[in-house]
């Protein structure tokens, strides 16, 4: 296991550390706050918010904050998903004071400056657009809407009429959320735990615990189809409940989305693209967090080909019921391959342990090889018995 330590300090926060021995360092702040957390009214603010930050806090401006990191060679950047928002930075090692000292700025004093928030609402808005037009990440939310009910169902980013509405009032009560007891900070890199615990007592822990209202998560299906101008091809997909992350069989649910849909060795690859040529992009994506598991199938087609492509889809997710012993222990090693290489990316261990604690604890992280190897048999091919799918395409006009 790797040089692995955890601690919740007296103001609350959560800290997560991994020693490793190159220069670089990852420093992460995450909140449990997520748009899974949030009402129909204001799908979006989640993402919103996570946006304001990086426009000024209550001590520095916008310039400010992005050059102290990048002038000594960092990156700098943020995410919001459906149950985590988070900011971070990568920076040489001997800068880690300089970079926690941002993103904890970034995550405790937002200014939500009335002129920000207009601006930055209209870049928003043009992200909302530029996703519309994106077709494949268009048909992904599509999806996601057909197999959940709203507010869950609906787009992180929100849609322009909800992200319009949105007040400076509504940050700052949602802000509320990043307290320090929703708080957990995950550094990997070549400081010491005593840093780490020393720059993390800034936070404030007189600041009132607001407990997060629980996801509601309704699962359904369905179908959607739209036909739009401008478009060469068809896109397809097909999504399907599966797992969650607290849920055991989310290293089965691995297995099967490997077998299926991961790779150029994959059934889809070898079946859609190489043995019949109807596809040059054809994958499946496994998302999940705490809360929910779903697997979506994509692939970009011919408009003539799109029940041809979709009874393959679900002749090849039947045959995942039939997968020998051979296969599995082929995706085994895929699958522990891939979080060898990911290991690679301080950055992304350090997401990892976040999301990790937050939704049972870090040190499962450590323990994913050894998961993956006791994943059944009955266990993968159980999940190809599915019962409901939802399907949603975009085609020519």
């Amino acid at each position: 296991m790797a040089e692995f330590r955890k601690e919740r300090l007296k103001n609350g926060v959560n800290v997560l550390f991994e020693r490793r021995n190159l220069p670089i360092t990852s420093v992460l702040i995450a909140t449990k706050a997520g748009a899974a957390h949030e009402t129909a009214d204001k799908k979006g603010i989640a993402h919103f918010a996570e946006h304001m930050p990086f426009k000024a806090t209550h001590t520095r401006n916008t310039q400010e904050l992005s050059s102290a990191i990048e002038k000594v060679g960092g990156i700098l950047n943020a995410f919001t998903s459906d149950e985590i928002t988070a900011f971070w930075c990568k920076i040489p090692s001997k800068h880690f004071s300089e970079g926690f000292e941002i993103i904890s700025d970034l995550v405790q004093n937002p200014k939500f400056d009335g002129k920000d928030i207009e601006k930055e609402k209209n870049v928003i808005l043009s992200e909302i657009s530029r996703c519309h037009d994106d077709s494949p990440h268009y048909l992904f939310d599509k999806t996601k809407e057909l197999l959940y009910g709203a507010p869950f169902g609906m787009p992180v980013l929100g849609s322009k009429k909800t992200v319009s509405g949105i007040k400076r009032g509504d940050f700052l009560k949602w802000h509320g959320f990043y307290c320090p007891s929703n708080l957990s900070i995950s550094v990997v890199g070549s400081v010491s735990f005593d840093d780490v615990k020393n720059a993390a007592k800034c936070f404030d822990k007189t600041k009132a615990h607001l407990e997060l209202p629980k996801p509601v998560i309704s699962r359904k299906s369905g179908n959607f189809m739209e036909k739009r101008h401008g478009l060469d091809q068809s896109h397809f997909t097909l999504g399907m409940h599966m797992p969650t992350l607290r849920d055991e069989k989310r290293y089965s649910s691995e297995i099967f989305n490997a077998i299926l849909g991961e790779g150029m060795s994959s059934k889809l690859f070898r079946e859609v693209r190489e043995k019949r040529g109807l596809a040059y992009a054809v994958k499946s994506f496994l998302e999940q967090e705490r809360s929910y598991g779903h697997t979506i199938v994509y692939a970009g087609i011919e408009k003539k080909n799109v029940k041809k492509v979709k009874d393959i889809v679900l002749k090849e997710i039947k045959s995942v019921g039939k997968t020998t012993a051979r296969e599995l222990d082929d995706a085994k090693e895929q699958k522990i391959g891939n979080w060898e290489l990911e290991l690679e990316s301080c950055d992304r261990t350090a997401v990892s342990l976040a999301i990790q604690e937050m939704t049972t604890k870090a040190e499962d992280f450590y323990n994913y090889p050894e998961k993956i190897s006791q994943v059944k048999l009955e266990d993968v091919r159980a999940l190809a018995k599915i019962k409901q799918y939802s399907l949603a395409v975009l085609v020519p006009k």
